[in-house]
């Protein structure tokens, strides 16, 4: 028998109207006109024009410290800004049989003002609309993505979990593949997806900017799929989890990086696929009219199987996903396909995805509540943002077969009933020991190389507080990206280049390992990294370019090798435990919990600099970064894409529009105070 435990309040005792894609609001009300006189009707309208200027203002002064803006910031009211929820359901009629073929897609990025959960606040969109398109394609498709940066700030985007085998400029990283996308100005993503299918996403790579809105989901269909999706279902959809904050990233992220800051910003609230719906009441310092906003509403056909994607496109919260009195599948993790297995809540870090595959067969009732809740102990301050604020909730609706929407009518919220067990009070990934690949895939036997990282956040000069790993701290060179240093010192047999363009290893003689940690190899070899990290927090890892084998992670030290069935140094497998490295999982981001370790193995195979870094973004843009660089021999004979040396032309000014600030900003500080 199921546990259950009430609902909260606010969860519904009686009937109480939702506004939503596919229910008509049947409210009665009466209207009473009363006399006004001219005086009145004149300083309504009056206010309401100060208050519409003033907006207006505070977005054109406070989305970037100084510009000049051509282009007027879009307004949109009662909710047109809003992308409709089935934009993200997935076709059912897809091909994934079909030819490759070469699919385009031309968005602007533009800065508006819109009010996802009620309050208003500059946002960064793509077409005017928040969230981003889904890129929904074939394995060996040709995506082509034209982006004509209409926004105040330099951007870029990133293609999360894409290989980018031989187009590595096509990667969006600032600093590290490209320079930023400066304003005023358009450049071409195109790169073909091969060898990965599965669920990803994209999100601006300049400094926070996924945070205010540049982000969407992309899938890829296998023609395998349903071979290695071991359960059929009938319905496919992106369910995409954000950490909301109703303040620009770019001031948070001044006040984050400043002397005496030791904690992220915490998040004022979370939405699902960028919906939710808060009470304006209890917001009186803010620009509030949630009267457009709704709770997402997902109808699912009766006694039937049901996929949902689901991406964590948040920059810091983790979270706890259940939906109320049903168990899934967990089918998919990190476009990795899975043999089922079965739970009833996930925990999903920032850049994780997990597809669950939902049985719609429950009788206790017809609709149910899907819990997103973030995972606040492992904030500096646990209680904020505060109740009911820390939780974005979905309507799962059960439609009878033949019916692809609710009726129209007003509906009561669900009486369903959450899960008895506790909250997650740790941040780290769950138990992937239980997970098992459906494709086998194991793991090279022995390691070329083995590499001890330590991740930190440490406190130096001037009290500001940086990410580390070792003793390096990134900072991207907006205008010399990584790759365009190493391909022009390679192929020009640049002196510092060409002494260690053989070398495997750490190069500090190319690269200055102060703030441009690179670790390279030639040829392929299998590579270990054992992340020890000395941080309370945790940190979600990501490598650009591979997927990783998750060797093992815990608490306190890495045991050492023989703990995971592997000889020292990972050169080969213990006697009695030849099967250590076959059922491992593969995926793209991982997490060393607070002092924890986590031990990953990759083959670097694929040409480029790749940026591994720690997904939460307010501490990869502390520094929390470092490069690979993979195949030197075929990146010396590389030349980088005239369009891409282009964007390098812009004026370095531009370029650090939207940027994280300079250290420099605050040398000196405090003294003389």
């Amino acid at each position: 028998m199921q546990e259950r435990e009430d609902d909260d309040d606010d969860e519904g005792q009686g009937d109480r109207l939702l506004p939503g894609e596919d229910i008509e609001n049947h409210t009665d009300f009466k209207v009473e006109w009363h006399l006004r006189t001219i005086w009145v009707v004149l300083g309504s309208l009056a206010a309401a024009s100060l208050v519409f200027g003033a907006l207006v203002l505070f977005t054109r002064n406070f989305i970037v410290e100084s510009r000049t803006i051509e282009e007027p910031v879009e307004m949109h009211g009662l909710g047109g800004f809003r992308r409709p929820p089935s934009d993200y359901i997935l076709n059912p009629a897809w091909d994934s049989a079909a030819p490759a073929k070469r699919r385009e897609y031309k968005w602007t990025i533009t800065d508006i003002v819109g009010n996802p959960d009620g309050v208003f606040r500059p946002m960064i969109s793509i077409n005017g609309q928040f969230p981003g398109p889904m890129i929904e394609c074939n394995e060996g498709d040709t995506l082509v993505i034209d982006v004509d940066n209409q926004s105040v700030n330099a951007t870029s985007l990133h293609f999360h979990g894409i290989y980018q085998n031989g187009t590595n400029w096509m990667d969006g990283t600032t600093g590290v593949t490209q320079c930023p996308i400066a304003p005023q100005r358009k450049f071409r993503y195109e790169f073909t997806v091969s060898g990965q299918s599965g669920t990803y996403y994209y999100h601006g790579h300049q400094a926070v900017q996924a945070s205010d809105g540049l982000y969407g989901p992309l899938v890829i269909h296998s023609k395998d799929e349903k071979k290695y999706q071991q359960l059929s279902y009938e319905s496919d959809r992106v369910v995409m989890l954000q950490d909301y904050y109703h303040d620009l990233s770019s001031g948070l992220l001044v006040s984050t990086l400043e002397p005496g800051s030791e904690a992220s910003p915490i998040p004022d609230g979370a939405l699902i696929n960028g919906l939710n719906r808060r009470d304006c009441s209890k917001l009186p310092q803010r620009m509030c009219d949630s009267s457009s906003c709704t709770l997402p509403h997902i109808d699912l056909t009766a006694n039937a199987a049901h996929r949902l994607r689901f991406i964590n496109v948040g920059a810091f919260a983790w979270f706890q996903v259940s939906v109320d009195e049903h168990y899934f599948a967990i089918t998919e993790a990190d476009g990795t396909d899975l043999v089922p297995s079965y739970d009833n809540r996930i925990m999903i870090s920032p850049a994780q995805r997990y597809s669950l595959v939902l049985n719609t067969n429950q009788t206790t009732g017809d609709s149910f509540w899907l819990r997103a809740k973030m995972v606040t102990h492992c904030w500096k301050e646990p209680d904020l943002p505060g109740a009911g604020a820390d939780e974005a909730k979905a309507i799962i609706t059960y439609t009878p077969a033949g019916k692809k929407k609710a009726a129209k009518t007003a509906i009561s919220l669900p009486a369903s009933k959450n899960w008895e067990k506790g909250m997650e009070v740790q941040c780290k990934d769950m138990n992937t020991t239980n997970y098992l690949p459906s494709k086998y895939e194991p793991a090279p036997v022995f390691a070329d190389y083995s590499y001890y990282l330590r991740s930190n956040l440490e406190i130096g000069d001037w009290r500001l507080e940086r990410g580390f790993f070792n003793t390096s701290t990134f900072r991207p060179n907006l205008q010399q990206p990584t790759l365009h240093r190493s391909v022009e010192g390679l192929s020009t047999r640049n002196e510092t280049f060409s002494a260690t363009s053989k070398l495997d290893g750490v190069n500090s003689i190319a690269y200055d390992l102060k703030n441009d940690f690179v670790i390279q190899h030639t040829d392929i070899k299998t590579v270990d990294l054992i992340i020890q990290n000395f941080d309370e927090g945790n940190h979600p890892m990501h490598l650009h370019g591979h997927k990783f084998w998750v060797l093992g992670q815990g608490h306190g030290m890495f045991p050492g090798y023989e703990s995971l069935g592997l000889q020292p140094q990972g050169q080969g497998i213990l006697a009695g435990r030849e099967t250590a490295l076959d059922k491992l999982i593969r995926r793209d981001v991982a997490t060393a919990e607070g002092f924890g370790w986590l031990a990953l193995r990759f083959i670097a195979d694929n040409p480029g600099v790749w940026a591994f870094h720690c997904h939460m973004a307010w501490h990869s843009e502390a520094g929390l970064s470092m490069q690979f660089l993979s195949r030197v021999d075929q990146v010396a004979q590389w030349q980088i894409p005239k369009a891409n040396l282009e964007l390098c032309n812009a004026n370095i000014e531009d370029l650090e529009k939207g940027a994280a600030p300079k250290d420099s900003t605050w040398y000196g500080f405090g003294i003389g105070g």
